[in-house]
């Protein structure tokens, strides 16, 4: 029974880091205090399920291969290990094969979207500065095009109604996102997203991480020119559209609250900042360590 134990807590492990943990996550809205910290426990807990899926059929071997290994079922010796192999390796290649294709298909997908974007903004754009294109339209929208070659796009909408600090802080929030790069991220979590089976699957826990990712942009824009600004700008901006392939500073009712609920803490580190970290090493160490487990039991 010993060395069958890593091999159930990998299983375990897998369920509750991909289905459990993100709606627990997802419902602790004090998290969003500690946007860095938090997106960094979301994407350890989101890689550490997958990886814990994806050792399962080798620690099932590692268990079998082993002198009196056994992994308990009502069956008989020849169907035990047949069963055990099967149902390890269903697990474990079913992930891996669902991670594949998601990631392809989105990481294409995104890529010539924002290229096509790309391309049609350039041609369109009325005036540009360096990254910062903008483009003839009354209504007032800002978004950004990820990418090696990024873009910053605003209507002449939002330029007319943003004073100079308004504008500003949008354009901060902007190049925070091409900047750090908060596309890989997000990119990252939808992959994870789609590769966990859809009857398990969290949507709002992705609607979470796409808050968080805008909460920790807020921060940057709200460092370098001021909460007041950020918070005007937010609220002028509200309800503003961009394209799906784009990171764009507009929010619904919702989230535009949490936003704004959030500017006073941008200023400070909060003091569990600390101890997130800490769970956010544990939890990516879980996997490794019931691997390990698996050679010693």
């Amino acid at each position: 029974m010993s060395s069958a134990l890593p091999v159930l807590a990998l299983a375990l492990t897998a369920v509750l880091l991909t289905a459990v943990a993100p709606r627990i996550l997802a419902s602790a809205r004090w998290l969003r205090r500690t946007p860095a910290a938090t997106l960094a426990l979301w994407q350890v807990v989101g890689a550490a399920g997958v990886l814990s899926a994806l050792m399962t059929a080798p620690a099932a071997a590692i268990a079998l291969a082993t002198d009196g290994g056994t992994i308990p079922t009502i069956f008989n010796e020849t169907t035990r290990v047949s069963l055990a192999l099967v149902v390890a390796t269903v697990m474990s290649g079913g992930m891996l094969l669902m991670l594949l294709f998601s990631a392809h298909q989105i990481g294409r997908d995104l890529r010539a979207d924002r290229r096509a974007q790309r391309h049609v903004v350039d041609v369109v754009a009325s005036q540009v500065d360096g990254q910062v294109r903008v483009i003839d339209h009354p209504g007032r929208s800002a978004y950004c095009l990820p990418g090696l070659r990024p873009r910053v796009v605003l209507t002449t909408g939002a330029v007319d109604a943003l004073n100079e600090e308004e504008l500003e802080a949008v354009i901060a929030h902007e190049h925070a996102h091409t900047g750090a790069r908060h596309d890989l991220m997000l990119e990252f979590f939808t992959v994870l997203h789609r590769t966990v089976p859809r009857p398990l699957r969290s949507t709002a826990a992705l609607r979470e991480v796409r808050l968080l990712i805008e909460l920790l942009a807020d921060r940057h824009a709200a460092r370098r020119v001021g909460p007041q600004p950020l918070g005007s700008a937010l609220a002028l901006m509200a309800g503003s559209r961009h394209p799906s392939a784009a990171l764009g500073s507009g929010s619904n009712t919702e989230d535009l609250i949490a936003r704004v609920h959030a500017l006073p803490d941008h200023g400070r580190t909060h003091p569990s900042t600390l101890p997130l970290v800490l769970l956010t090493a544990v939890v990516g160490l879980t996997p490794w360590a019931l691997l390990v487990w698996a050679f010693w039991a």
